[in-house]
């Protein structure tokens, strides 16, 4: 007896055991013709093998193709492009309620190799200087390729993508690639000519805003870092000149030294040209405060001007961050060890800092002085007569020195004393007990003090 036979008498019995009638299901079992009836294929790496499996008969049949047992496909059309070399098996099936058939196809893939690069079949690419080399190897068939590229005879990489040179010289530069795996190599020499870049201007300050003292020495310098043949400067005051909303001209050569002979708030702006005609420019709003009476002799005046009320306090030590607005070698330094909660402040003894420095106090109602706070988020408020007072602006922080300004309502007196709280909050609490962090370092910059006269 058939398996379709003996289906349909066990469904006959059960129907007549219970008394009615009823009618057997049956599924007519899956027939397949085959695109190929070789079991054994070859393809190459990247090539599409195609194979196909036309049901001719059979009720609810699922179909599924299996490359090294892994479903890729339930259509009869099977495609699929092999990436690796090697023996590897597809596996056809077919199934009902009924029967279930397959077939095995065994494919051994060979490996190929074909490629390209980026810039085709150019021999000559241009490129501009000081901007990074960009080429990509492109395989488009074969494994295992291994890539290197010369600049000038010299290995800069073995990546397919090349972006890891600069050519810092208008020139011309040889680009040589190899790309091999085991079945076949490419080679293409191009030349790669570098034009010069525009020019470009490098500031020794880049800060939009610049503080200063009036009747201080101010110095900036433009430096071109590209472009630099027949390269001149110009240094200007934004509506400072004789006319109406004309400008004048403060400096031609690349390094400015100014001396600002008023307070007040400017716009210097820079104007730079090269031989080919190509220009860079750049404004800067530069605020000047009134000269006060400076006290910076720290090094030799510090057992006498200053009382510590922390440990280690008050310090001598090299300037962390020589640039900007303080280029001195020694600075002072406030810090407090410990994890407690601290304002890290100190007294200033004005009489002793008014002999030394030659200052009638009394004739000032103000002070300032630079101050290097990093990250820190600190506060910085000088306590005179009980009240904390907070600079005239908030501080700027970050890799700069910056100014600190404070204004009292009466003119300072002989005899009394001045305390300095670097380390407090905005609100002008204490900051928390805690850890050292970046942006509680517990430690501070200070240099230059000077007192403001009353009546500037």
């Amino acid at each position: 007896m058939t398996r379709r036979a003996c289906i349909f008498f066990l469904v006959s019995l059960l129907a007549v055991s219970c008394g009615r009638e009823v009618l057997p299901i049956v599924q007519e079992a899956p027939q397949v013709r085959f695109s190929h009836q070789e079991s054994a294929l070859t393809a190459v790496v990247g090539e599409k093998v195609t194979l196909s499996a036309t049901l001719v008969a059979g009720d609810k049949v699922t179909i599924g193709w299996y490359v090294d047992g892994v479903l890729e496909s339930s259509s009869s059309l099977f495609e699929y492009v092999f990436d690796v070399r090697g023996d590897h098996t597809i596996r056809f099936m077919a199934r009902n309620g009924t029967a279930e058939i397959s077939r095995d196809y065994t494919v051994s893939v060979s490996d190929i190799f074909r490629m390209h690069l980026s810039v085709g079949d150019s021999l000559v690419v241009p490129r501009v200087q000081a901007r990074v080399l960009k080429f990509l190897a492109v395989v488009d068939y074969g494994s295992d390729v291994t890539h290197e590229w010369k600049v000038d005879g010299v290995v800069e990489s073995t990546a397919a993508l090349f972006n890891n040179f600069t050519p810092l010289e208008a020139r011309d530069y040889t680009i040589a690639y190899h790309g091999e795996n085991p079945v076949g190599s490419f080679d293409k020499t191009f030349t790669v000519r570098v034009s010069e870049a525009p020019l470009t201007v490098r500031y020794s300050i880049t800060d939009p805003v610049i503080n200063t003292v009036s009747g201080k020495d101010f110095t900036m310098t433009a430096t071109a870092v590209y472009g630099a043949d027949g390269f001149r400067s110009k240094w200007l005051l934004v509506g400072q000149g004789e006319m109406p909303e004309s400008d004048l001209v403060i400096g031609t050569d690349h390094t400015l030294d100014y001396n600002f002979p008023l307070p007040g708030e400017f716009t210097l702006r820079y104007e730079g040209v090269n031989a080919k005609g190509e220009t860079a420019g750049r404004d800067w709003t530069v605020k000047v405060s009134a000269s006060g009476h400076l006290a910076d002799d720290f090094e030799d005046g510090l057992k006498n001007w200053w009382t510590n009320r922390n440990s280690p306090g008050i310090t001598v030590v090299d300037n962390p961050f020589k640039a900007g607005l303080n280029v001195s070698d020694k600075v002072l330094s406030d810090a407090v060890a410990g994890t407690g909660s601290t304002s890290g402040y100190f007294d200033l003894n004005l009489s002793s800092i008014a002999d030394a420095a030659g200052v009638d106090i009394t004739k000032c109602n103000g002070v300032r002085f630079k101050v290097y706070l990093g990250a820190a988020l600190y506060y910085p408020r000088v306590e005179y007569g009980g009240v904390k007072y907070a600079s005239l602006s908030a501080p700027v922080r970050g890799d700069k020195w910056e100014y600190l300004e404070y204004r009292f309502p009466k003119n300072l007196e002989r005899g009394k004393t001045m305390t300095l709280r670097p380390m407090l909050k905005e609100d002008g609490s204490n900051i928390d007990a805690g850890a050292v962090t970046e942006q509680n370092p517990r430690q501070i910059y200070i240099d230059d003090f000077e007192f403001l006269d009353s009546n500037l």
